[in-house]
């Protein structure tokens, strides 16, 4: 009897430490996306085998970008605002429309530029091949997307 409890026990001992073993390794990459200091960016680590000094660099450039592209955003939500309030308004394309749709552009343009030298900073802190097929990811997703546009289908 005393045998059957003792090996009961060490059973269950044994079968709790497993378990606990294949949860701590099951969870590992979800609990290392809520400790990150930059959750968002895990991908990039992962997709551009980034080494930890590297994806640090990369977090940071990442947070000093934000407060500029967050504002960029703002200005031109509003724009896209005056102009809606305008079209809201008329019956055909006044000056004041042409001269807000101008102004939308030119956010549009300045934000762009804005994007784009951080992505060419972002690309620079990587290993050269990495860097280069970060540029092109990133170029093709946000400065040749295909809307569909185009004649040729």
């Amino acid at each position: 009897m005393k045998k059957s409890v003792t090996i009961l026990i060490v059973g269950l001992i044994l079968g709790f430490a497993a378990y606990g073993a294949f949860y701590l390794a099951g969870t590992a990459p979800h609990r290392e996306v809520v400790q990150s200091r930059a959750p968002e960016l895990l991908w990039l680590k992962n997709e551009f085998n980034l080494s930890q000094t590297e994806f640090e660099r990369i977090s940071a450039l990442h947070e000093a970008y934000m407060p500029h592209c967050v504002e960029m955003c703002r200005r031109i939500d509003a724009k896209n605002e005056e102009i809606r309030a305008l079209l809201n308004t008329a019956n055909t394309l006044t000056p004041q429309i042409e001269g807000k749709l101008l102004e939308a552009a030119q956010l549009r343009v300045e934000c762009q530029k804005s994007m784009l030298r951080h992505f060419y900073e972002v690309s620079q802190t990587m290993p050269a091949e990495q860097g280069r097929r970060y540029l092109a990811w990133v170029q093709e997703r946000t400065f040749l997307p295909k809307y569909g546009m185009t004649s040729d289908k």
